[in-house]
Parts: structure tokens; C-alpha cells; sequence
């Protein structure tokens, strides 16, 4: 038999393994999809270098938009929409190191780091025509169409096939994929004041980083303040020669009311805001996805 203060101690031991095994199982639970295996793509470009790493996109029907979470009432309404055919997504938000490769040709300008630093940082201080022109350079440098993706397919993508508020339930959790300075308790490396490197937080289940936060995202929308124009279909919505376009989800900046996938702002084209990135598209040709 055991000593009775060995005993003591193992009871102790069991009881603190278990509270840790809930507490993980409560706090950090699997968001695996199911019959989903994530694929990648990467291309070359002229130089041998490598391009963003591009996450394969499934076909599926999702949910769009916001008015059921007490939302901003241009994220309204709801409607589901239904994408066709695969395609590829940075895996995170374009970086510095990434940007920096292209505004090394002289096509644009370097933008500023703010101090933060450059390499795995996500770039910054970029207008929508400076994400278009970096789109428009990948897709010379390797043959393949690379763009802006429009709302739909950025917030389909986002929500990962789910329909709920965030790709992991309806309810806020500090530090799965965003980090509220007031609240405390963030991840290390997310709670520096500014952007974090891409990647150090959560992925969804379609293997995208950074989805809720960190900077929010150019795509190709014009602005309008509803779905009305876009329900219905994938493409983005060009309502002629606009000024402003749609930036989605939420920044760094953000407190957590303002978190979620719905989360769209009026951006002017011409901005560079310390707050917004982007992230790129690549179609896919059929025959890329045979086996």
C-alpha cells in the first residue's frame, strides 16, 4: 500500500490533471471540419523565389453577412451564397518580406513599418491600387491569375464553411484568433500594440491565419452599405467608378465588440492606413487539383 502523504499527493496530482484536460477541452476545442484535408499551392516566381503560400479554397455554401449578431446594419442582410469552384488564398496576410520583394522593382513604392518591423510582419501602409498593382506583378511573374478576392469569397473563406458568428462558435474568446488589450491575457506576440507576425495564432479549419484580426483586408468591392447588390452571387461588386472600397474584418486596433467576419468598412482607394493589409486570390485551373 501507498504512505498516506503519497497518496494525498497522487489524489492531488489527478484531480489538477483533469481540471487542466477540461479547462483545454473548454477553452481550446477542435475546429477541424471533417472530410477536409488542406491543400496548398505555391508558385515561382522569375527569380526562383517563392510566392505567398496559397491555401486551396473548397466549393461549399456559406453564410454571409451579419444582422443576427446585433451587427453593423450595412452588413446586412444575411444571405447564403454558394461558391462553385475552388480556389486559393494566401495563407496569411501578405507580409513585408513579401511586399518588399516587389517594391524592390521600383513599380511602387516601400511603404513604412511604423517601427514595427518588416519580414513576417503584415504589410501595411499600402493603398487598394498598391494591393492591386503587387496582384497584378504575381500574375506576370508566374503566368497564373492572381487578384483581390471579392467579400463574398473572402468571407466565405473566413468563416470556414461555418454559420455562426466566428469560425469557432458565436461566442468572443480572447486570443483564438484576436487579442483585446483591455481584456487581457493574450497570446505572446499579439499583445505588443500593433500587428503581430502573421501565423503565431489560431488558423481556421480551412487553414487561413489571421482571419478575424490583426489588419483588416482590401478586397475588390466597391462600397455600398447593404448586401442588396451582391446576394446571390460570388463576384465583387462593381458599381462603377467608386472611390471607396470594402476593407473586411476586424484590426488589431479593434475592440472585441467590433470582431467578427461580417465586420466591412468604407475605405477611400487611396488610403494607406496602419491598420489594413490584404490578402490575395489565385484561381485555379481544374487540372490543377487532379491527382
Amino acid at each position: 500500500m501507498l504512505p498516506r502523504l503519497k497518496i494525498k499527493y497522487f489524489i492531488v496530482i489527478v484531480v489538477l490533471i483533469g481540471f487542466c484536460i477540461g479547462f483545454f477541452n473548454i477553452s481550446w476545442p477542435s475546429f477541424k471540419l471533417s472530410n477536409h484535408k488542406i491543400s496548398y499551392i505555391q508558385d515561382k516566381l522569375k527569380s526562383g523565389e517563392l510566392s505567398p503560400k496559397m491555401v486551396v479554397i473548397p466549393p461549399g455554401t456559406g453564410t454571409i453577412g451579419g444582422e443576427n449578431f446585433r451587427s453593423f446594419q450595412d452588413e446586412a442582410p444575411i444571405f447564403k451564397a454558394t461558391i462553385k469552384e475552388s480556389y486559393a488564398l494566401s495563407e496569411t496576410e501578405i507580409t513585408f518580406a513579401q511586399y518588399d520583394q516587389f517594391c524592390k522593382t521600383g513599380i511602387r513604392s516601400c511603404p513604412s513599418d511604423e517601427s514595427w518591423g518588416r519580414g513576417k510582419q503584415p504589410v501595411v501602409n499600402i493603398s487598394w491600387f498598391d494591393a492591386v498593382a503587387y496582384t497584378k506583378w504575381l500574375s506576370t511573374e508566374t503566368s497564373n491569375i492572381y487578384r483581390l478576392p471579392s467579400e463574398v469569397e473572402w468571407e466565405y473563406a473566413a468563416r470556414a464553411g461555418t454559420n455562426s458568428k466566428f469560425w469557432w462558435g458565436n461566442e468572443y474568446r480572447q486570443g483564438i484568433d484576436h487579442c483585446d488589450r483591455d481584456l487581457g491575457g493574450c497570446p505572446k506576440g499579439s499583445d505588443l500594440g500593433h500587428p503581430w507576425q502573421v501565423g503565431i495564432l489560431k488558423p481556421n479549419p480551412f487553414g487561413l491565419y489571421d482571419v478575424t484580426s490583426n489588419v483588416s483586408e482590401w478586397v475588390e468591392d466597391c462600397y455600398v452599405d447593404n448586401h442588396n447588390n451582391v446576394a446571390g452571387t460570388t463576384a465583387a461588386n462593381d458599381s462603377g467608378a467608386c472611390t471607396q472600397i470594402i476593407a473586411k474584418g476586424a484590426s488589431w486596433l479593434m475592440p472585441q465588440p467590433h470582431v467578427h467576419h461580417s465586420q466591412r468598412m468604407s475605405i477611400p482607394k487611396n488610403v494607406r492606413g496602419y491598420e489594413i493589409g490584404f490578402r490575395v486570390l489565385r484561381e485555379i485551373n481544374k487540372n490543377e487539383l487532379k491527382d
